[in-house]
């Protein structure tokens, strides 16, 4: 469980979170309600600060998702290795 690579699960998280946000803005494009819209929109500015709803927006939502994807994953590997090795479990 040792060769759990920092760089290779955060790139792998980062590109899922990535695909999650481009669903997530097709979603918010698809809907039809404007109170459901709207909700989805003030979510996505809360998630995202400074997001508005073009084409600079979505850029810049997904850079900002890889990151956070990218982040989250190199800690969760980096916990996982801690873990193991905290446990002998080499």
């Amino acid at each position: 469980m040792n060769n759990l690579s920092i760089v290779r699960t955060g790139y792998v998280v980062g590109g899922l979170s990535v695909a999650f946000f481009v669903l997530c803005m097709i979603w918010g494009v698809i809907l039809s309600d404007p109170t459901l819209k709207e909700l989805h929109l003030n979510i996505l500015k809360i998630a995202y600060p400074g997001f508005a709803m073009s084409i600079t927006g979505f850029v810049i939502g997904v850079i900002e998702s890889f990151i956070y994807g990218w982040i989250f994953g190199a800690l969760f590997a980096w916990l996982c290795r801690v873990a193991c090795v905290s446990r002998g479990n080499e």
